[in-house]
């Protein structure tokens, strides 16, 4: 059970990213305006306990996912250099898997089903590596933690 809550829990600090309309933004300018969003993502979830059980894994996991929807709203916003879009793209597909995951385990857990939820974690966690890396080579310094 620890594990998979703490990887709901981790799931939270990604915010995703994208770009949509308005002048790109510098490579740093961008990293910037992210790990901000990613920040301000962090500081929202820190309000939540621990989840000790199944029950409280599905509510910590429903109040998380509004926090990961604004951020990707939010990121979305930003323009990536056009250098980095590709990456930028990436990097948006791996949150929308982890945010996938999340509701999934969520899913799991309001039905009491463990096994489902530890069935979930490995995928959670791969795409939780994934998008990490990419925010590094994003030049992220917030976005890629756990």
């Amino acid at each position: 059970m620890r594990r998979a809550a703490l990887v709901a829990l981790a799931l939270v600090l990604l915010p995703g990213c994208g770009g949509s309309g308005g002048k790109p933004l510098t490579k740093e300018g961008y990293a910037s305006k992210a790990d901000a969003i990613c920040g301000k993502a962090n500081e929202q979830r820190k309000a939540f306990a621990t989840p000790k059980n199944l029950p409280d894994l599905a509510k910590i996991a429903d109040k998380t996912l509004p926090i990961l929807d604004q951020a990707i709203n939010d990121i979305g916003k930003l323009t990536p250099p056009v250098t980095e879009q590709a990456l930028s793209d990436q990097w948006l597909t791996q949150v929308r898997n982890l945010k996938r995951d999340l509701q999934e385990i969520r899913d799991k857990a309001k039905t009491g089903d463990m096994q489902g939820v530890r069935a979930v974690v490995p995928k959670a966690q791969n795409h939780n590596l994934q998008a990490n890396q990419l925010a590094s080579q994003l030049g992220m310094s917030v976005c890629n933690k756990d």
